[in-house]
């Protein structure tokens, strides 16, 4: 990602040019990565039982889509099964502080 491009922009681009079953998907393993059950865990690190569990997808359907998020390089996959670890790829990381603070900063976050 060029250093220019606005970290927002990124994520609203990326998360445009996906399915909307991805991109629900995409919000679970948000929820999941920083308040998802299973701990002790790496922050931002979510795993494929608690997404699953809270996704309601079957497991071929919730590995084809998070193959669209990896794609679009919004997510990362580290580890092999069944000890994989998803991450948010370090641009929607950034693009979702700046958006969460942007979001403190209006006070529309309360």
């Amino acid at each position: 990602m060029p250093t220019s491009e606005n970290p927002a922009s990124f994520l609203t681009d990326r998360l445009q040019a996906i399915s909307v079953r991805a991109r629900k998907l995409f919000d679970v393993i948000v929820r999941q990565a920083y308040h998802g059950p299973l701990h002790p865990k790496p922050e931002g690190t979510a795993t494929p039982p608690e997404i699953l569990e809270a996704c309601g997808l079957d497991v071929g359907e919730f590995y084809a889509l998070l193959s669209v998020l990896t794609k679009a390089g919004l997510v990362r996959v580290s580890n092999a099964y069944p000890f994989e670890e998803i991450q948010l790829s370090p641009e929607a990381a950034g693009a979702l502080r700046v958006s969460v603070q942007t979001d403190l900063e209006s006070g529309g976050a309360q």
